[in-house]
This record gives structure tokens, C-alpha cells and sequence, in this order.
């Protein structure tokens, strides 16, 4: 036992020595410390009862006088096991928010990833058109011969791209079965074409082969309208000039990307049937398409691309003018669409905030308002505001951190659910998808459990301010 002769001391100083037994009372009656304090102060030191002084100090943890108060101050109620409804609530507050703002974040990142990716798929992230065919019917006809591949590999170099390049044929034509018909246009690409995106969609039959030039691929929405099935002979005109050039074709696969727009207007067709009929040599097509770009990339590239292309006409070293042309110009409604859905995050993210604040501060009240008498005797014992205020900053971090791990385990798990299952349906007619996609990075989660932190943190020095306006002489005369 530790001897008397202890010098006055103050809270400022005193160090705790957290291996006794005897002070787990302090969480329900603050004048067990007090007279612990009276009876083991010395040298500015209070070492609890029980506590051996010789031949362990290296096993003993120092710790400040506001980590062992709150330390000892039990966030459960009277019911023994469970947490007091205040805090209860303020967990919940905390979690919930946390899970409202990781399941925006996921979905809002999945929706635009997923809409991003079929749009890319549809349209190459750069395009480049001659000039007398964009826009306009033309006999301008594209070439990719070894001069423009050489150009379009060092403007590529230059800016860190590297692109899948392709020639593709694109052409107007009519569907036409004995009862109906249907306007597309007819895509044909290059043996070196990466068809992942169309086999992704693919749902019946296969893809155009060049040893079939007759196969073609039409959507599901264009076979349910023209009662077409795998198999099923169909004619299509196609207007070349002022002449109309009929052909014969056989459906081969059908295709649904749930995307009504380009679904309700693409066809795939194998590239020899337009070679012949469009009379186009091996290097020629109506665009060149440069795919595989990063989304930071494609804008410079295409700029770097107009740069050159222009040069090279002016030099005479490319017969034609070219337009490069970006997939945020071709579906600048649906990326202007897509970007609209950042307000709603935001919308999301300050609602949730607000919640988040709500609950916090009412449980550092609470918590204050709870313990007032204990506050008064600190400061009788000459505890500072901040040393005080230190304490009950310290429990609101323990409710705000059992609230971001309640959040993360649902919100986390919700998301791996939704992203093997797909649980969750959508109406491909209006939102281009079956069900709702998630999608969520490293980076995202990480800057919503630190600013929920932060927040928190910020949000609750403002209840703190209680503890300043009271009067030990008060609120230490009532039980």
C-alpha cells in the first residue's frame, strides 16, 4: 500500500496507473475517486489500491486523466448487457447514415460505370470520321492504311494511350419480313474487332462470321417485332445513292443490352456482305474507332488527334479532312444524364450528415446532463473545461465508432449481396438495366469513414460548451 506524505497535486499532472481493481466504482459514484485521490496522491502521482510499486513499473500503462475516466464510464443503462437508449440511438443514428451514404455511393458509381460502359460500347471512346461523311452522305470513305496507323500510334504514344483500333462499315438498311419492316443500321467491323461487348449481350445464337456473309445479329426487341427467330430468312434494301440494293440475310444470333436506344437500331453483320455491295477496298470504311481508351484520356487524345489529322491534310499527306469525334460528344445526353446524378449524391450525403450531427450532439447532451455532479466534482478537484470536456469527446468517439462498424458490417454486406445476387430488380425500359448495380472502390469507402469520423468529432465540441457555464458550488449541493 502506498504510503502518505503525498504533496498537493493537481489533475493536470496526475498520471493513472491502470492496474487495480478498486476503481470500477467510479462509473457509478465520482466520489470513490475523490477519495482515492485523497488517500494514494503522491509526488503528483495516483496509484490506484492494489497497485505494486516495486519491480513493476515496466508492466504498468500510464494513461491521461481523461482516458481513464472515460474509460470508466459505461455507455449501458441499468438493464445490464445493453446500452442506454441514448446511446442506443446515437449508434443507430451514426449506422444508419453510414449505410444510407455507402449504399448511394455504391449504387449511384455502379448506374454510372454500367450506363458508362454500354454507351462505350456502343460508341467508341474516339472516332474518327472524314469530314464529307459526318454529318452528311458522302463518298468520303475512311482509310487506314500504314500512314494513318503510324500517326494515330504516335499521337497514342504521346499522351499515354493505347487504344484497340478497328474500321468499321456503317450503313442505313430496312428490315423487311412479309407483314413489317424496320429501319437499322447495319454495323460491320475488321478482323481485328474485339467482340467482348457484343458476346456480353449476346443471349441467343451466335456472332457474324466472315465465312457466312449472310448472318446477321439483331436485337431481342427488333426480333420480337418482326416475329424473327434463330434461323428465319429475312430481306433487308439497302439505299446506296438513288438505287436501292436488295439482299438476303438469315438471323444467326439475337442480342439485348436493355439499352432501348441502340437496341431499337443496331444490327451486326459480317463485313465481306458490305465490302461487295459498298464496293470498299480492305482499308476503307465509314470510321475508325479507337477503343480501350482511359475515360481521362479520351479528351486529349481526341484534341492531339484533330491537331495532327489537320496537319496532315494542309501537308497533303491524307487525302481527306477528318473529324475526331469523343463519346461524350456523340452521347452527351446521356453523359449530361449521368452527371446530374452527382446532386443527388450530394443531396444525399448533406441529409445524412445532418442525421448523423442530429444524433451525436443530442447523445453528448445527454451523456453531460447525465453526469452533471460528476463534472462539479472534477472541478472542485481543480480539473480544467478542456481536460473535462477531453473526457466526454472521448465517449462520443466510442458511440461514433461503434456506429461506423455497425454501418460498415451492413452496408458492406448489403452490397456484396446485391452485387453476387442482384436481389434487386429494375425495369430495363427505363433505366437500361435489370437490376441495380453496385460498385464501390477502396478510395470511396475510406473517404466516407473518415469524414463521418471527422465530422462526428467537430459536430460534438459544440454540446461540449455545456461544461464551461457549470458551477461546482451547484450542482455538488444536490444528490
Amino acid at each position: 500500500m502506498c504510503t502518505a506524505g503525498a504533496q498537493p497535486w493537481s489533475l493536470s499532472k496526475v498520471y493513472l496507473y491502470n492496474t487495480a481493481k478498486g476503481v470500477n466504482g467510479f462509473c457509478k459514484d465520482a466520489q470513490i475517486f475523490v477519495a482515492l485521490c485523497n488517500k494514494f496522491a503522491i509526488q503528483g502521482y495516483v496509484r490506484a489500491a492494489g497497485c505494486r510499486i516495486s519491480g513493476e513499473r515496466n508492466s504498468e500503462r500510464r494513461m491521461s486523466i481523461g482516458s481513464f475516466v472515460s474509460s470508466r464510464l459505461s455507455l449501458r443503462g441499468e438493464a445490464r448487457g445493453r446500452w442506454a437508449p441514448a446511446i442506443a440511438v446515437a449508434v443507430g443514428g451514426v449506422a444508419l447514415s453510414l449505410l444510407v451514404m455507402l449504399l448511394a455511393v455504391a449504387v449511384v458509381c455502379g448506374f454510372k460505370n454500367e450506363i458508362k460502359h454500354k454507351i462505350m460500347g456502343f460508341d467508341a471512346e474516339v472516332a474518327i470520321y472524314p469530314l464529307g461523311g459526318y454529318g452528311a452522305p458522302d463518298d468520303d470513305r475512311a482509310t487506314l492504311n500504314s500512314s494513318m496507323q503510324a500517326l494515330i500510334s504516335a499521337v497514342a504514344d504521346d499522351v499515354g494511350a493505347k487504344p484497340r483500333v478497328s474500321l468499321v462499315i456503317s450503313t442505313p438498311g430496312m428490315l423487311k419480313t412479309d407483314n413489317d419492316f424496320m429501319g437499322l443500321t447495319f454495323k460491320a467491323f475488321d478482323s481485328s474487332y474485339d467482340w467482348a461487348f457484343e458476346r456480353g449481350n449476346l443471349i441467343e445464337g451466335e456472332l457474324p462470321d466472315e465465312t457466312d456473309p449472310s448472318g446477321i445479329v439483331v436485337s431481342q426487341s427488333v426480333a420480337d417485332k418482326l416475329q424473327l427467330h434463330i434461323g428465319d430468312k429475312v430481306g433487308a434494301n439497302f439505299f446506296i445513292g438513288e438505287t436501292v440494293r436488295p439482299r438476303k440475310f438469315t438471323v444467326k444470333g439475337v442480342y439485348c443490352s436493355n439499352f432501348s436506344e441502340y437496341d431499337n437500331l443496331v444490327a451486326y453483320a459480317p463485313r465481306a456482305q458490305f465490302e461487295k455491295m459498298l464496293r470498299l477496298e480492305p482499308d476503307e470504311g465509314w470510321r475508325i474507332e479507337l477503343r480501350d481508351v482511359d475515360e481521362d484520356l479520351i479528351t486529349p487524345l481526341a484534341e492531339r488527334l484533330q491537331f495532327h489529322l489537320n496537319a496532315a491534310y494542309a501537308a497533303s499527306r491524307i487525302p481527306v479532312p477528318y473529324a475526331a469525334v469523343t463519346v461524350f460528344s456523340s452521347g452527351a445526353v446521356y453523359f449530361n444524364w449521368l452527371a446530374m446524378l452527382d446532386t443527388n449524391i450530394v443531396v444525399i450525403m448533406v441529409l445524412m450528415g445532418c442525421v448523423c450531427g442530429f444524433m451525436l450532439v443530442s447523445c453528448v447532451i445527454i451523456l453531460i446532463l447525465q453526469r452533471i455532479r460528476m463534472i462539479g466534482i472534477l472541478k472542485a478537484l481543480g480539473a480544467t473545461d478542456r481536460q473535462i470536456t477531453g473526457i466526454f469527446l472521448r465517449l462520443g468517439c466510442r458511440v461514433t465508432l461503434w456506429g461506423i462498424l455497425i454501418g460498415n458490417v451492413a452496408g458492406l454486406g448489403l452490397i456484396a449481396i446485391q452485387k453476387l445476387w442482384h436481389i434487386v430488380p429494375l425495369n430495363p425500359q427505363s433505366y437500361y438495366l435489370s437490376y441495380v448495380p453496385v460498385e464501390l472502390s477502396l478510395w470511396h469507402w475510406l473517404i466516407l469513414n473518415v469524414s463521418v469520423l471527422v465530422l462526428a468529432f467537430l459536430l460534438m465540441i459544440v454540446p461540449a460548451g455545456i461544461i464551461g457555464r457549470v458551477s461546482p458550488s451547484k450542482v455538488m449541493r444536490f444528490e
